[in-house]
């Protein structure tokens, strides 16, 4: 093997060791906005609008290559059955490539409906909307995600993903 060969074997052997064992931080912003709000990924053209809030911001650091999730929810309990969690969750696999990273997600939003009977508080109704994407961002550069209409249709709900190499 001539020398330029095997340095090059050597450097790419380092990178691909570099990067199994590297860390991704991951931040996920959340965002309800009026559909009347034009929402980008640059959130400082948003700071003053009416109409947008900011509802959480969760960070996390994961191996590059394994799953992390974000949980912004909170129980639902009825005496005698399990606790339901109501609110938003992403489970996200970031894995570190050599053009940035690629991932694999899923958003979760579980919302009460109501009770089947109100008055009598009988059989509460839940609906779940599941929506899985994936791709691949750049470092640091942050990607919108549609997570569709809140309980409310007078709100759209964002996820303002932001991956970086640490």
């Amino acid at each position: 093997m001539n020398t330029t060969l095997k340095a090059t074997a050597i450097a790419l052997l380092t990178l691909c060791a570099q990067l199994a064992h590297a860390d991704v931080e991951i931040v996920a912003k959340l965002i309800e906005a009026s559909p009347d709000v034009t929402v980008t990924t640059d959130l400082s053209l948003l700071d003053h609008k009416k109409g947008v809030d900011l509802l959480s911001a969760p960070k996390i650091k994961v191996k590059s290559g394994s799953k992390g999730k974000i949980s912004v929810t909170r129980e639902f309990q009825i005496e005698g059955q399990e606790p339901i969690p109501i609110g938003i969750e992403l489970e996200i696999t970031a894995e570190q490539a050599p053009s940035g990273i690629t991932y694999v997600a899923r958003y979760k939003l579980t919302e009460f409906e109501g009770f089947s009977d109100p008055e009598k508080k009988q059989r509460p109704i839940f609906r779940t909307t599941i929506i899985p994407f994936n791709g691949s961002a750049q470092d640091n550069v942050p990607i919108l995600i549609d997570a569709g209409i809140n309980n409310e249709p007078a709100l759209r709900r964002y996820i303002h993903l932001t991956m970086k190499k640490v």
